[in-house]
C-alpha cells in the first residue's frame, strides 16, 4: 500500500498514480485518482483568464531590471557574462506569470519570449556600446551617442553576436527559460511498465 502525497489516504497496490516532481530533481509524487484529477484541474485552471496587461507590464519591468543588472555587471567586472541572459529569460517569465495572476499557457509563453528577446537585444546593444566607448576613448574619441539609428544599432548587435557563437547559446537558453517557465504545467505521469 502506498500513501497519497496530497490527501495522505492509503492507496491499494496498482491504483496509485505516479507523477514526476514539479521541478527537475524533485522526487516522484504518488497520488490517488481523486487527487491526481484535482492536480490536473488546478493546472488547467492556471491557463484560464490571464491578465495580459499586467503580464506585459510586469514582464517589461522585469526586463528593465534584468538589463540594468546585466549592464551593471559588465561595467563592474569589465566582462560580458553571458549566463546573465538566462537569468533575464527566467526573470521575465516569472514576472509575466505573476503579472497574469499566476497564470500560464501558450499566450504567456509567447509574451515571455518576445520580451526576453527585446531585453537581450537592448542588453547586447548597451554592452557593445560600453566596450566600443572604452576602445574609442583609447583612440582619443570622447563621445558616442547612446542611441544610433535603429538599423545601425541592430547591425552592431547582430555583428557582435555572430562574432561570439557562445552568446547564441546563452540567448537560446534564455529564450528557452522564458518559454519553459511560463508553460502550462501538466501532471507528468510515470509509466509503471
Amino acid at each position: 500500500m502506498n500513501t497519497c502525497q496530497r490527501c495522505q489516504d492509503q492507496i491499494p497496490e496498482g491504483q496509485e498514480i505516479q507523477a514526476r516532481g514539479e521541478r527537475w530533481g524533485d522526487p516522484n509524487a504518488i497520488y490517488c485518482a481523486v487527487c491526481a484529477l484535482a492536480v490536473e484541474q488546478q493546472f488547467q485552471a492556471e491557463t484560464k483568464n490571464p491578465d495580459p496587461i499586467f503580464a506585459l507590464l510586469a514582464g517589461l519591468a522585469a526586463a528593465v531590471v534584468g538589463i540594468l543588472i546585466w549592464y551593471g555587471l559588465v561595467v563592474i567586472t569589465n566582462y560580458h557574462l553571458g549566463f546573465v541572459a538566462i537569468a533575464i529569460g527566467w526573470l521575465v517569465a516569472i514576472a509575466v506569470v505573476l503579472g497574469a495572476g499566476r497564470k500560464r499557457g501558450p499566450g504567456l509563453q509567447s509574451l515571455s519570449v518576445a520580451i526576453t528577446l527585446v531585453a537581450l537585444v537592448i542588453s547586447q546593444w548597451l554592452i557593445v556600446r560600453y566596450f566600443s566607448v572604452q576602445a574609442l576613448a583609447e583612440l582619443g574619441f570622447k563621445e558616442i551617442p547612446l542611441l544610433l539609428p535603429p538599423g545601425m544599432m541592430l547591425d552592431l548587435v547582430i555583428t557582435s553576436i555572430s562574432e561570439d557563437p557562445l552568446a547564441l547559446v546563452f540567448w537560446a537558453l534564455a529564450l528557452w527559460a522564458a518559454f519553459a517557465t511560463s508553460a502550462r504545467r501538466r501532471l507528468r505521469r510515470i509509466d509503471r511498465t
